[in-house]
């Protein structure tokens, strides 16, 4: 914009609306820079607006691990929320992974973070002292490709037995391949979508 003489006055923002935001104490801008950010303000907005588009975030997937061993991940695909599962796959609330204290700060906190280390840090921030927690990546052996609906049912009924047949059998525990079980309910964990467990 122009600089104009000094005594002119702008048609589009008279002087007298500058005195009124003077006197009301809403600007401390001379005239002639007042009228040039307020042209810039009114240009701006006749701008199309651009639509925000929200950033990447990274995929999440924390360990919590009790004093008794029990396992819960607290997970989201990349742009989703919070979930937690716990390590037989069944959808559970943030308190079955140490939680306990302030639930939906937490979970709030932890869908605005965008990156896996930041939900750590908020789920250290917010978790109980009795668990521990850490990145779980893919299981070893994970096969990227999605798994069948069906396929993964069955897998969950059959870790749901095992544990059956081993509570009322605890000799047969030592003959049961423990890390595979692990990467079952890991596997399952990632791949069972809530909705799909609730059907």
């Amino acid at each position: 914009m122009s600089r104009r003489s000094h005594w002119d006055d702008n048609p589009d923002h008279p002087a007298d609306d500058w005195k009124t935001e003077v006197a009301n104490d809403d600007t401390r801008l001379g005239y002639l820079d007042w009228v040039e950010v307020r042209s810039e303000m009114l240009a701006s907005e006749d701008r199309p607006a651009t639509a925000e588009v929200s950033p990447r975030r990274d995929a999440v997937r924390i360990r919590a691990t009790d004093r008794l061993g029990n396992i819960a991940y607290i997970h989201r695909e990349a742009n989703r929320p919070m979930r937690c599962t716990l390590g037989n796959g069944v959808s559970a609330a943030l308190f079955y992974a140490g939680i306990t204290t302030d639930e939906m700060t937490c979970r709030f906190a932890l869908d605005d973070c965008e990156t896996a280390d930041q939900a750590l840090a908020i789920v250290r921030c917010y978790g109980s002292l009795d668990y521990g927690y850490c990145h779980a990546g893919p299981p070893p052996g994970w096969d990227s490709s999605p798994a069948s609906t069906p396929a993964l049912h069955l897998l969950a009924g059959l870790l749901g037995e095992l544990d059956r047949i081993t509570t009322i059998m605890p000799e047969i525990l030592n003959q049961i391949d423990g890390a595979a079980v692990k990467r079952a309910r890991a596997f399952i964990a990632m791949e069972v979508s809530p909705a799909s467990r609730e059907a």
